[in-house]
């Protein structure tokens, strides 16, 4: 996937793609949307592996304090549909 088509991902998209980088992190996908990662098994190492993850994803750096920030799927989701570098003309 290029950086262009990772800018044009909408929040749905990227849910879905957050929820898959936390299930691989955590090891079960026993949370909802609203859940805090480290509340449902999330540590520190987890974290880096969510953000490396969704990183190689979407072709850019996610630094780890977004996910601190934003502890949970749509929290997340919505962060990264807000950073997304933007088109420029």
């Amino acid at each position: 996937m290029t950086a262009t088509e990772s800018e044009t991902r909408g929040t749905g998209e990227l849910t879905a793609l957050v929820r898959t980088a936390w299930a691989d992190a955590l090891g079960h996908d026993e949370f909802t949307d609203e859940d805090h990662f480290f509340r449902v098994g999330g540590h520190s190492l987890g974290a880096l592996h969510v953000v490396r993850d969704l990183g190689a994803e979407l072709g850019r750096k996610i630094p780890v304090r977004v996910l601190f920030r934003n502890p949970t799927v749509r929290g997340l989701a919505q962060a990264l549909t807000a950073d997304a570098p933007q088109e420029r003309s």
